[in-house]
């Protein structure tokens, strides 16, 4: 066993070593550029049922190239390589989905379509405006990481990605206010599947402002249609969030975002309704060294007691050199069993491998 956890650990160091020496070799033309992104982790969780595990596992790796035609013209191809361990939040029980590949990005983009100035198209495989993703952190966002609760405003899913098109418009600096507004057409919340069958789109928009120095607010809302045969039933999401750079080492941000299901079909979902917000801080401790903090709670259905979720974080990030980072999280998930309070503990060590 300690033989087999060496020959990781140093397989894993040469790794890191190799892709940090060849990090800055992205460029190969002036045209031309490739980048992959590796996620390596070691995981130690401690769920409430005391079923202590640990495991190495590769979480996630990302391929891109992107392909500049003209100062106006441009397309981006990225490869998604996952192995997926998926930790249910109440009963810490592990789930192991395998790896697969798929296509998350791949769209052609025009600049100063039609001839108007900051106005953008994509069209393809893009990523979905609305909530923000990751706050330098291991987990993903508190509104994608329970985005799938059964018989809840959220259970058909909150993506990073989704096949379609979408219209963005640049704020002009004669404002004084930087900014943009998206507007998206897409299928359903996914983009793992070639083609769907549902009547109508999703519609979503998003607004991004920076009114004064440090200081960046967005909003965003989404109907998300998810039967073939209705274009009545529905998730609708509308949500927002702020944040603050106090100075060059600190900054804090929140994000709201609230849900409702309209089923006609299915009385007891159809009105049901959820909301989500957290909180982050992230602070420089030294120059190559950042301390992260988040919290966040999940109310997934108004009509249900008990349900409540929340997440608390703590970490570390270093920098080793570019964009190659050493990332250590230490995550409780709260929730209730019956009028119980229970918790489970994750410790989270992650190699961020960009070359």
């Amino acid at each position: 066993m300690y033989k087999k956890l060496t020959v990781t650990i140093l397989l894993t160091l040469v790794v890191l070593i190799f892709a940090s020496s060849v990090a800055q070799a992205e460029k190969l033309n002036d045209k031309l550029t490739f980048q992959t992104v590796l996620r390596y982790r070691y995981m130690v969780e401690e769920p409430y049922t005391k079923a202590t595990s640990n495991y190495f596992y590769f979480d996630r790796g990302y391929v891109t190239m992107r392909y500049k035609y003209s100062d106006n013209i441009a397309m981006r191809y990225t490869l998604d390589f996952n192995h997926r361990n998926y930790t249910d939040p109440q009963n810490g029980k592990l789930l192991n989905q395998g790896t697969n590949a798929r296509i998350k990005y791949a769209y052609i983009q025009f600049k100063n379509f039609l001839g108007v100035p900051g106005l953008e198209m994509l069209f393809g495989n893009y990523e979905q405006p609305g909530a923000q993703s990751y706050h330098n952190t291991i987990e993903n966002s508190w509104i994608d990481r329970f985005a799938y609760v059964s018989g809840t405003a959220f259970d058909n899913g909150y993506s990073s990605a989704v096949t379609g098109a979408m219209a963005t418009y640049n704020l002009p600096a004669s404002l004084g206010v930087k900014g943009y507004a998206r507007l998206a057409v897409a299928n359903k919340n996914t983009y793992s599947f070639a083609k769907e069958d549902n009547k109508a789109k999703n519609l979503i928009a998003d607004i991004w402002l920076k009114p004064v120095a440090g200081l960046s607010v967005f909003g965003w809302t989404m109907t998300d249609y998810y039967n073939k045969a209705s274009n009545k039933d529905n998730n609708f999401w509308v949500g927002g969030g702020a944040e603050y750079a106090i100075d060059k080492k600190l900054d804090v941000g929140v994000e709201l975002t609230t849900g409702k299901k309209n089923v006609e079909a299915v009385p007891d979902l159809d009105g049901v309704s959820g909301l989500t917000y957290m909180g982050y801080v992230n602070y420089n401790i030294l120059p190559n060294l950042l301390f992260v903090g988040e919290y966040g709670q999940l109310d997934p259905n108004g009509d249900v007691d008990n349900d409540e979720m929340n997440m608390l974080l703590a970490g570390l990030n270093y920098k080793i050199i570019g964009e190659n980072y050493l990332m250590f999280n230490v995550v409780r998930d709260g929730f209730k069993v019956g009028d119980e309070s229970k918790a489970n503990l994750r410790f989270v060590t992650q190699f961020w491998v960009e070359f």
